[in-house]
């Protein structure tokens, strides 16, 4: 009797196994969006990742051992340009495991709900966060993996007025930005410039009015807060009329409308509509740099009308393909781009490509 209750469940395993082995080749995994993936230095990155199988994994609690090792593995890694692969994460049931590099920087924020979605969020983009990213999933003796191009642009550089160092207010030097076409850098640009390698020793106007400046080696005369730690010194906020340098952040680049759409959906977004641009310039949106709208449609809004910004009265104004005001830009010329995400119970936000920190 006993020898047969133990070919019985010799029996049971094998054919569990073979279920699940029959079941995992057709395990599929897709990262569903169009490479390059183009995201900004110091922003944030959304690469979804989707699996599937004919049937769900069995539960712990009703096959024990079995359910256990039937359970899908998940692992992110990235490939650098030098070849060297990197891993982000490892999940598996209900634990999720984090490479030390990416600690407080990345989570799968809907693996917890559903196990299916692996969807990747990366925080604080540094340069060397380019590269090939691959999901990968394992069950029983299967696996099945996809990879997407991902390219972190952009930069942050130090400016100074020509008559001396520290000479701009903090309107002065949000001007001298926009005289030159860059935007001030906000903290998380400044310090994700500053966790890719930059170092200066002068303090410079940032976008939230502080006073900041980059150290990886202290010295002094540039030991500020931090005394003899590196990291970003920090002089707090300040009064606007203080006189400093500033620090400039750049778009990645200019996009074609294809690359446009790209950058938004590597965001967990999509291209703004011509609605969703006029409903964020009524709430306050203001910015001199024309950009892609979901129809192919090139346009900007304008809070405070200036010169170079698109005439004297405030509005949404629109690039047109032809000198008589019709047409829409050629696809493939570059423009900036503004993106939209709505999230339940949140307030919806339209933002461009540099306002992604």
């Amino acid at each position: 009797m006993i020898n047969q209750l133990n070919e019985l469940m010799i029996i049971l395993m094998i054919s569990l196994l073979w279920f699940m082995a029959d079941d995992s080749s057709l395990l599929q995994v897709t990262i569903p969006i169009n490479p390059p993936v183009l995201t900004v230095l110091g922003g944030s990155l959304t690469l979804p990742c989707l699996i599937s199988l004919a049937h769900p994994p069995p539960s712990p609690s009703s096959y024990g051992r079995l359910a256990v090792l039937s359970l899908p593995r998940v692992k992110w890694t990235v490939v650098r340009a030098g070849g060297e692969e990197t891993e982000i994460l490892v999940a598996s049931g209900d634990r999720v495991k984090v490479s030390e590099a990416y600690r407080e920087r990345v989570s799968l924020p809907h693996y917890a709900a559903s196990p299916a979605d692996l969807t990747l969020m990366l925080n604080g983009l540094r340069h060397n966060d380019s590269g090939f990213y691959r999901c990968e999933v394992q069950q029983g003796l299967e696996d099945a993996h996809d990879v997407v191009l991902v390219k972190v642009k952009g930069v942050v550089f130090h400016y100074r007025s020509v008559s001396s160092r520290y000479a701009f207010t903090f309107e002065q030097a949000r001007e001298a930005c926009e005289d030159i076409g860059a935007e001030m850098a906000s903290p998380q640009h400044l310090y994700a410039a500053y966790a890719s390698g930059f170092e200066l020793c002068d303090a410079g106007w940032l976008s939230d009015h502080s006073v900041r400046y980059p150290i990886h080696m202290p010295r002094e005369g540039c030991l500020g807060d931090l005394d003899e730690q590196p990291g970003v010194r920090n002089y707090g906020i300040l009064e606007p009329d203080e006189l400093y340098d500033v620090f400039h952040g750049t778009s990645p680049e200019r996009f074609t409308f294809w690359e446009a759409k790209s950058f938004c959906q590597g965001l967990g977004a999509e291209l703004a509509s011509t609605a969703q641009l006029y409903a964020a310039w009524n709430d306050g949106l203001n910015h001199c740099s024309p950009g892609w709208l979901a129809d192919g449609s090139v346009r900007y809004p304008i809070v405070t009308p200036r010169e170079r910004c698109g005439g004297k009265e405030p509005g949404v104004r629109t690039v047109y393909r032809f000198n008589n005001q019709t047409g829409f830009p050629e696809p493939h010329t570059k423009h900036d781009v503004y993106c939209f995400r709505g999230k339940k119970g949140k307030r919806a936000k339209t933002w461009t490509a540099q306002e992604n920190i």
